[in-house]
């Protein structure tokens, strides 16, 4: 079986703020996201926390890994993972 190879790499910040009228809380997580040629789920995007823990709105895991067949769908796992939680990506 053929290895596949890495077509694109990139390591965006993500911000995600917390959904209430009253709350100032933000999050920041710097990921790496890795696009590969071929497989069943090709493209993964890891999160590492990176920034001041919230005050008083809960806290996501700080290190976290989706894998996702498309963008489109990565950025439905990655807003659908955040807003468990109750942010909204900015």
């Amino acid at each position: 079986m053929a290895k596949s190879n890495i077509i694109y790499k990139d390591r965006p910040t993500v911000y995600a703020k917390y959904y209430h009228p009253q709350s100032g809380d933000f999050l920041e997580y710097k990921s790496t996201i890795v696009i590969k040629d071929f497989g069943k789920q090709p493209i993964t995007m890891k999160l590492k926390f990176d920034g001041i823990h919230p005050s008083f709105a809960p806290m996501p895991p700080e290190n976290h890994t989706i894998k996702a067949k498309d963008i489109i769908d990565l950025y439905l796992k990655v807003t659908r993972w955040f807003g468990k939680y109750g942010y909204e990506i900015k």
